[in-house]
């Protein structure tokens, strides 16, 4: 896949905010960008209007399906089975239909730490992303997170730390992330794919095109095989790992780093959040201290075992943002 787009005709499909992001990405490499988007509202027109100033064209609901690219860029939450992909696929045979990730990454200046898992990616995003930048390297966190990869490709950054849904991997060429984080993997998303094979198969993409310079990070009992990567294990269930649980104690390789209740996380599933993004600092070379100054201080995002109050002798936790029953799970053995 070419890192130039000068000249090149390219179709985002999706107004949304990652298709929005990777066209102004796209419109500042030089390319033709057109934007197609099957819905039409008021709210989309006014997007459309924004994009179309900025030298974009913008084609919404029966007027999207069109030919004369010689690209595609597919945005996240757009079902490869819908109609519009279908069109697309229809109007230009042969042209290649990436993500919105895949040509962001090709554009990135900088390292790129990857991190995926059914459950706990942006928490362990968002730690990563903290340590990094408490011990003095510049990260910006972006991807299924939130903003867009594409929207942060151009920051001055030393490493570009990125939350990767199965979505996002699914269309991915030449995606490279020297540290590939793979959080765990449980029954989630069965609305998209049609069993959960596929559904992992997606998701172990991310190692797909590291080499033997890159790391690759995993939890110990989904043993993965195959990979090219060096790898790290992290563990709090089971002893073995190069990281792992004791009396609520972290340790790598034997040696007590972080104890559980210094931090305003609780639950192995969070243990195994801190001991994952430890993993990284490790593979980065930083200084335990600041590592752990950074992990101790984080707080987790509202949603995510909230404590809301207590009344009447009840403790009442807000966990909506669990929607599978694996997180649903870890939120009450925690």
């Amino acid at each position: 896949m070419p890192t130039s787009y000068t000249s090149r005709n390219v179709a985002v499909l999706g107004l949304g905010s990652s298709g929005r992001a990777v066209a102004r990405l796209l419109l500042g490499e030089g390319a033709r960008v057109s934007v197609l988007e099957s819905a039409e509202n008021d709210a989309l027109r006014a997007e459309a209007a924004t994009l179309q100033a900025e030298g974009a064209q913008v084609l919404l609901g029966t007027e999207a399906a069109e030919g004369g690219f010689d690209l595609g860029v597919l945005s996240p939450g757009i079902d490869p089975q819908t109609p519009l992909v279908r069109h697309f696929r229809e109007a230009n045979p042969g042209a290649p239909l990436l993500g919105e990730l895949e040509i962001s990454a090709t554009l990135c200046h900088a390292p790129i730490v990857a991190i995926t898992g059914t459950n706990g990616k942006t928490t362990t995003t968002q730690l990563i992303d903290r340590m990094f930048n408490a011990c003095g390297i510049r990260s910006v966190a972006a991807g299924n997170i939130g903003p867009a990869l594409a929207a942060k490709v151009r920051e001055a950054v030393d490493v570009y730390t990125v939350e990767v849904s199965s979505f996002q991997l699914e269309a991915i060429e030449t995606f490279h992330p020297s540290v590939a984080l793979w959080l765990n993997f449980q029954a989630d998303h069965l609305d998209r794919y049609p069993d959960l094979a596929a559904y992992r198969a997606a998701k172990l993409r991310i190692f797909e095109n590291q080499t033997a310079e890159d790391t690759a990070i995993f939890k110990l009992e989904d043993a993965l095989t195959g990979l090219r990567a060096r790898t790290l294990t992290f563990s709090a269930y089971q002893s073995g790992g190069d990281l792992d649980l004791r009396d609520g104690v972290i340790h790598f390789h034997g040696k007590p780093l972080l104890r559980m209740a210094e931090t305003n996380l609780s639950g192995l599933h969070n243990a195994e959040n801190l001991m994952a993004a430890l993993a990284v600092g490790v593979t980065q070379g930083l200084s335990f201290a600041p590592m752990m100054e950074a992990l101790c201080t984080y707080r987790p995002l509202p949603h995510r075992c909230e404590r809301v109050r207590t009344f009447g002798g009840v403790e009442y936790i807000n966990d909506s943002k669990a929607t599978n029953l694996d997180a649903l799970e870890k939120a009450l053995l925690s």
